[in-house]
């Protein structure tokens, strides 16, 4: 009857040796699943950041653009200031 007993207790050991195994197998596939999530995510996000990096060399050039057309027209504002000035100076002295 011990045989019996340590052959029961065999396959007890068996038995809960699998379900262990069962559960553990379950949880490797959902973390399989999950990893597999993760790295669609993160490729998903490096994508969306090579696009912002892109879009703002894109702004970055036309800030350097809009810069210089703007001290383009503050300088022929100035010249046209000074040009208005040495006409107003030529009219005074016309009048004189």
């Amino acid at each position: 009857m011990g045989v019996e007993q340590a052959y029961i207790d065999l396959l007890d050991s068996n038995l809960e040796l699998r379900i262990k195994l069962t559960k553990e197998e379950t949880i490797t596939i959902r973390n399989k699943e999950k990893i597999r999530k993760l790295t669609n995510d993160l490729e998903r996000c490096e994508l969306y950041i090579k696009y912002l990096e892109k879009n703002l060399i894109s702004r970055e050039n036309e800030i350097d653009r809009l810069k210089a057309e703007y001290y383009s027209t503050l300088y022929n504002l100035k010249k046209c200031q000074d040009h208005l000035e040495l006409k107003e100076e030529a009219l005074v002295a016309q009048d004189n």
